[in-house]
């Protein structure tokens, strides 16, 4: 009976020795593939670093482009409206101190366009009051539709302007 009890021994011993031996190679199976993976891992964040720096560089630099192209867009607009305050000043430069505008096409009347300058002849009085001066002026209210028109027109062409440059850009950027 004790040969009996050894063989049980030692079946008992080796089925200890393979459960524990198995456990020890699982475990560093384990720890190896945890060891492949935290590296793999860490190549990985480190290519998603360099991705997102290089994106954030492309985005650093759309936007200075943006920046630059905003403020360009904001001096050429600028300019645009100062064209048409110095546009707008001229044309009521030409009209008469009522604010009426002459007609360019219409004929003189009277003997204003015809006088020589300093003859002792003419008339002191408004030339908008006196019919036979007033020849080619325009009526006040078209005087007034007219740079109204004019104004909107102008304020238009520098939106417009403003807006295709927008839309160009738009459209060559990617």
């Amino acid at each position: 009976m004790t040969d009996f009890l050894i063989k049980i021994f030692a079946v008992a011993a080796l089925l200890t020795l393979l459960f524990f031996g198995e456990s020890y190679i699982e475990g560093r199976g384990y720890d190896r593939a945890k060891s492949e993976d935290g590296v793999s891992i860490e190549r990985q964040k480190a290519q998603a670093a360099a991705t997102l720096a290089s994106e954030i560089q492309k985005t650093r630099t759309a936007e200075q482009a943006l920046q630059t192209f905003k403020n360009d867009q904001e001096t050429k607009d600028v300019q645009h409206q100062q064209t048409v305050v110095a546009l707008t000043e001229r044309l009521r430069g030409l009209a008469d101190s009522a604010g009426r505008l002459r007609d360019p096409n219409a004929a003189r009347c009277g003997s204003g366009g015809d006088k020589p300058q300093g003859d002792a002849s003419t008339t002191s009085g408004d030339s908008s009051d006196n019919p036979a001066e007033a020849g080619g002026l325009l009526s006040a209210q078209l005087s007034g539709l007219l740079q109204r028109l004019a104004r909107e027109a102008d304020d238009i062409n520098v939106a417009y302007a403003s807006c295709r440059a927008d839309a160009y850009t738009v459209r060559a950027s990617p």
